[in-house]
């Protein structure tokens, strides 16, 4: 990664200190160290950063890697929390602002094909059934994050300003 990405990737995140931390949020950066250890293909280094952390709501992180390839990015975005646990790609989304929101977009892609009645095969991964149920919940978590996270996220991310009007 060129030495201005790493720059502008870290540059609205803090590490993560277990020690400093408020309680409860080694229980979420355990829970996102736990959800990427799941993958074969996600070696972490153990240097994590918070974007955000309410604990038993949403933990957001960024946990660096020691990719085996040119195909694994250095820096993945976790989520977790009181919602489907997530990674994201830092190379699309370089703020906790555009990590939050590319999570909701991909999560309402979720929601509009379980209300469609579409398959979910081929969108981001929900530890959910696909039921109307579960996509109201979800989708009711996720307006909370819009309304009450997002907006006081640091980092650029145009569609949220541009609804913000700034």
């Amino acid at each position: 990664m060129q030495p201005d990405l790493e720059a502008e990737l870290l540059a609205n995140v803090r590490p993560y200190m277990s020690d400093q931390e408020e309680s409860g949020c080694d229980v979420l950066i355990a829970q996102a160290t736990e959800f990427l250890d799941a993958f074969e293909w996600a070696k972490r280094t153990g240097r994590a950063w918070v974007g955000k952390c309410i604990p038993g709501v949403l933990g957001l992180f960024l946990l660096e890697l020691d990719p085996p390839g040119p195909q694994v990015d250095r820096y993945v975005w976790i989520v977790v929390g009181d919602l489907p646990p997530a990674y994201l790609s830092s190379v699309y989304a370089r703020s906790p602002r555009s990590a939050l929101d590319g999570y909701i977009g991909e999560m309402e892609a979720w929601i509009e094909a379980v209300e469609n009645g579409r398959p979910t095969d081929e969108l981001i991964p929900v530890n959910a059934a696909p039921t109307l149920q579960n996509a109201e919940a979800l989708k009711s978590r996720l307006a909370f994050l819009e309304r009450e996270i997002l907006v006081e996220l640091p980092g650029k991310d145009l569609e949220v300003d541009r609804e913000l009007g700034r």
